[in-house]
């Protein structure tokens, strides 16, 4: 006989109400706090005007421009390996994997970058608070219509780290699993605190880039093995 599993609760809950409903708790309180502020205050100086760790050699060399190579090393790894797992039998069960970790590192930073786009948001450096000529507004608050799009929202640069929390979704032992969601996070929080350092980000907007990463993690995980989330989509044999 034909059984239907039925809806998966736990996976929705530790995958999707409890990620999301931790960074709706957390954003609230970027908010109404100033947070984002007293986080961003002790990198800049106020002496000399400017921001002494902009163009240091480990958040400006290291983490950024590094971070940068990186990212684009491990996609270009990705897709030489989906590549190669039409050309050898042995390297066609990465096939899958390779391709889930591409997507989530091109939608999750191309989605970032659409956004920052968009945004009327500005960077630290802009705010007359650290020397620059935009009026500081919170977050969620509408700045002067006279000082432009920001286009400093979310954080492109952190996207990069946290896109590799994908490795989660792919790692085919449990161990493995939590040591891929470990080092997105780990990296996506490096690459966030370089930029805030450096005075190109709040911590706020890497909070909502690591929110966006996991969305499309999460999401290309249904698409890709939707029997594995659905109620009902897989089917088990029993005699």
């Amino acid at each position: 006989m034909t059984v239907y599993k039925k809806f998966n609760v736990r996976f929705w809950w530790r995958h999707g109400m409890l990620p999301f409903g931790i960074f709706a708790v957390l954003a609230w309180l970027f908010a109404v706090t100033d947070w984002d502020l007293r986080l961003s205050d002790p990198f800049y100086d106020p002496l000399s005007g400017g921001w002494p760790y902009k163009r240091s050699w480990w958040a400006g060399g290291l983490i950024h421009t590094g971070g940068k190579y990186l990212i684009l090393l491990i996609g270009i790894s990705a897709l030489l390996a989906y590549a190669a797992s039409f050309a050898r039998r042995a390297w066609r069960r990465w096939r899958n994997p390779a391709l889930f970790l591409c997507l989530c590192i091109g939608l999750s930073t191309g989605l970032v970058a659409l956004g920052k786009q968009l945004s009327n948001r500005h960077c630290p450096w802009d705010y007359d608070r650290y020397g620059g000529s935009v009026p500081y507004a919170g977050l969620f608050a509408e700045p002067p219509a006279e000082c432009g799009p920001g286009r400093c929202f979310p954080a492109g640069h952190a996207s990069g780290g946290f896109s590799l929390m994908g490795l989660y979704f792919v790692a085919r032992r449990k161990a493995r699993a939590l040591a891929g969601l470990g080092a997105g996070v780990l990296l996506g929080a490096v690459f966030g605190f370089g930029q805030v350092a450096r005075g190109a980000h709040f911590a706020s907007h890497n909070l909502w880039t690591a929110a966006i990463c996991w969305t499309v993690s999460l999401g290309l995980y249904v698409w890709f093995f939707p029997d594995k989330v659905g109620p009902g989509s897989s089917l088990e044999k029993s005699p």
